[in-house]
């Protein structure tokens, strides 16, 4: 999962039946699971960033109101020791939720291990917080607050539904070769903000649940939740887990060499919250898997283009390559009838992309747009005259000023001080061959400012972006 990238969420009862035998009469039923949003809101409350981002302030202020005098719960207290000393939390928090019977038993389902339902728990800290989460959903009652909410709940289904009409469900059967048995559950997590996540429950039968859970990241002028097509990649993206995620995990010890990969790469997978070689291999098959899928609808090639660029610049620089590698197992499918069987050859991919990965680095790197020059003060400056009415910001190469969502080809945010000291007015303006951009700004004495140049639309014509440039300076009394 990835800029917006995080993201999900979850809410009611359950929902989402994908006959695996006959995935063309499958149909998809939103829903918020009690269990999903109760573990968000117990994240929430232990302080964890990733379930405090949620743009829906009606819900969440509902959320702080109700449940803050339960901050230290003991089941919030464990979360909030386990987050800090045991990295719990984003996909790790909904896999406790899956991993739940129905409340208010709020039991596990399959016997708990070191690695059910996660290896950050350990056996002993998650059937510590099992029984936690059921003395808290009790002890706040929170069957009472979800119920208040059930309007709120209807409204979110109702609208994902309508979003989720284009979803070619036959994809999955062709593309992967077979369809797990097991039930798939998609769920809307409306205090997960941009989080959305991929779980799943494997039970002794070798039955698995897969769920998809989403997140909220609009809405609408009363503060109701709001769903459009830019949701539909995110549900392929995170069904893709359930079929990418086992596949590779029978071919673990294939893939040691992508450490040295994600050793070149750590530091952007970090800030996308993946910590280890196997989950950014896993990531970059879903993200090459949903490429497929978009192709498969028929979008256009520059479309897809851009997405491969827009991956390549979130950390996946090897995107194009793996893209291509794919395609061979589309091209081949009577040697290679599934995914699964597929690996060894994926494989062998990343141990021929540890060797050469510093220079498809390098590579990428110089395809990309670099500030050449900011004036009339140097970035950094800390006497700037505050009478300055703009900024002129040159590229080393021409922008594309129709890029990125808002077709205005530029992005900018505030820095890490916050919008107080965030200098920006109205709208940016491309200079001749849009190898510059005239930013205007308001100043006043003796004051830091800062803010940033994204690469969420920053881009050439041929989709390379900017990487994210911060200027900061300070004016002069």
């Amino acid at each position: 999962m990835s800029v917006r990238n995080l993201r999900v969420y979850l809410a009611l009862v359950f929902a989402l039946a994908c006959a695996r035998l006959a995935p063309a009469e499958a149909t998809i039923a939103p829903k918020v699971d009690p269990r999903i949003e109760m573990v968000s809101i117990v994240f929430r409350l232990a302080g964890s960033p990733e379930y405090g981002m949620s743009p829906l302030k009606k819900y969440t202020d509902d959320i702080d109101a109700y449940f803050s005098p339960y901050k230290e719960h003991p089941a919030v207290v464990l979360a909030r020791k386990l987050a800090m000393e045991r990295d719990v939390g984003f996909d790790a928090a909904m896999a406790m939720a899956a991993h739940l019977s129905s409340p208010p038993e709020l039991k596990p389902l399959v016997a708990f291990t070191d690695r059910i339902p996660d290896a950050r728990y350990g056996a002993d800290n998650a059937n510590t917080l099992a029984k936690l989460l059921a003395d808290f959903y009790r002890d706040t009652k929170f069957e009472k607050f979800f119920a208040v909410h059930h309007s709120y709940y209807a409204l979110a289904e109702e609208r994902f539904q309508k979003a989720l009409g284009g979803i070619n469900l036959d994809w999955y059967k062709s593309f992967y070769g077979e369809i797990p048995a097991g039930q798939y559950r998609l769920v809307l997590g409306l205090n997960n903000g941009g989080g959305n996540y991929g779980v799943r429950v494997v039970w002794p039968n070798a039955h698995e649940d897969f769920y998809s859970v989403i997140g909220c990241w609009s809405q609408d002028d009363s503060g109701n939740p709001t769903y459009s097509d830019d949701y539909l990649p995110i549900i392929i993206h995170e069904f893709n887990h359930s079929f990418v995620n086992p596949a590779v995990l029978k071919h673990r010890e294939e893939f040691t060499p992508s450490q040295q990969v994600y050793d070149k790469v750590s530091e952007r997978m970090h800030a996308e919250a993946y910590f280890d070689a196997n989950t950014m291999v896993n990531e970059s098959l879903v993200r090459a898997a949903v490429i497929q899928y978009l192709e498969s609808k028929g979008t256009d090639k520059k479309a897809i283009r851009r997405q491969i660029v827009q991956e390549q610049s979130t950390g996946f620089v090897w995107m194009d390559e793996l893209v291509d590698l794919v395609h061979k197992y589309g091209a081949e499918r009577s040697k290679y009838p599934t995914f699964e069987s597929f690996m060894p050859v994926v494989a062998q991919y990343y141990r021929d992309l540890a060797a050469h990965i510093t220079e498809t680095l390098r590579n990428f790197n110089e395809r990309c747009v670099h500030v050449a020059a900011v004036k009339p003060f140097a970035n950094g400056a800390m006497n700037v005259d505050p009478t300055i009415k703009e900024i002129v910001i040159s590229f080393d190469k021409s922008l594309d000023p129709t890029a990125g969502a808002n077709n205005r080809g530029y992005s900018l945010t505030a820095g890490e001080d916050g919008d107080e000291h965030y200098p920006v007015v109205g709208s940016p303006e491309f200079g001749p061959g849009n190898r510059s951009i005239k930013i205007s700004m308001s100043l006043k004495p003796n004051w830091t400012y800062s803010f940033a140049l994204t690469p969420l639309a920053f881009a050439a014509p041929d989709g390379y972006p900017l990487e994210r440039y911060l200027v900061s300076f300070k004016t002069k009394p």
